[in-house]
């Protein structure tokens, strides 16, 4: 799910290499007193935030990260996230969104090269602390994308291809399901934490506020603000949101379009064809035919 930083923050770089399946970002902006405002694009990249300078927390599946210069962040395409600007200093960052299978190719039996994304519970172990990026000189490699970034010669996508490949094997190298590492860095309420499982195990549910409240135990509009504040969105939004990445996934195995709507409670498939479509911006079944070429 990109977030999109629109007019109301200052670019004051940008530089970057673009195409549909594997772009790099260098920017550093001056966010705006609305910067916290976004435009939620669901999308089936993966996510690398290599942050710089600023004051920003990310909050990701209930666990809210305040990244510090030389942090990184993996975000896989199942993960729902919303940066948060806590003041207006300058924010300086390098991003990169790709497909999944567009490194895959770089697969070995013994090495997945995208284990950090995949091999870990989703909202957990996403902070990358910046000592392991400087213990294995991951710094070096973002120093050298960021210096063919500004290049104009012929030819730069190869070089920072190679050093992309190179910066996700040892991205992997440094990845440590060890949260203790950076706990200073990391805050999350148990109760949401929870909550956020419950969703994601039972997206088959017609989910009801008033029915996932009583679950917890807690009073319905303490929820809203404790899920709204831990998370940056709202539970309904969330919901809806972890619907349609479902979908997603179903019609991209095969499932038909009726069938999806049905198993996931849409309530009929004229609903589920114009929220898709909306927040997809494909229809159903176009997304199928795509997914499955």
């Amino acid at each position: 799910m990109k977030n999109i930083i629109r007019s109301f923050s200052a670019e004051i770089t940008n530089r970057d290499i673009s195409s549909q399946d594997f772009n790099i970002n260098y920017a550093r902006t001056i966010p705006g007193e609305r910067a916290e405002y976004y435009e939620l694009q669901i999308h089936d990249l993966y996510e690398i935030y290599y942050f710089i300078e600023g004051d920003v927390s990310y909050h990701i599946e209930g666990h809210v990260y305040q990244v510090k210069p030389g942090d990184i962040l993996l975000i896989n395409n199942k993960e729902m996230y919303k940066p948060v600007f806590n003041s207006q200093r300058e924010y300086e960052r390098i991003t990169a969104h790709f497909a999944p299978w567009y490194f895959s190719k770089y697969n070995r039996d013994d090495f997945n090269i995208l284990k950090c994304f995949e091999n870990r519970k989703s909202g957990h172990f996403n902070l990358i602390p910046a000592q392991r990026a400087e213990k294995y000189k991951i710094d070096n490699y973002y120093e050298q994308i960021k210096s063919y970034l500004a290049k104009e010669e012929k030819g730069k996508g190869i070089m920072l291809e190679s050093l992309f490949v190179q910066l996700l094997y040892l991205l992997n190298k440094a990845f440590v399901k060890d949260d203790k590492l950076n706990e200073d860095s990391i805050k999350y309420n148990e109760k949401i934490t929870k909550v956020i499982e419950y969703i994601n195990k039972n997206l088959e549910k017609k989910f009801n506020l008033d029915d996932i409240a009583r679950e917890f135990y807690l009073d319905k509009y303490y929820l809203s603000h404790l899920f709204k504040e831990n998370t940056g969105f709202s539970i309904i939004q969330y919901i809806n949101y972890k619907k349609i990445m479902k979908a997603k996934e179903l019609l991209a195995r095969g499932y038909s379009c009726s069938m999806v709507a049905e198993k996931l409670k849409f309530g009929n498939y004229s609903h589920f064809y114009k929220q898709f479509s909306k927040e997809v911006g494909l229809s159903p079944s176009k997304y199928q035919k795509k997914s499955l070429l």
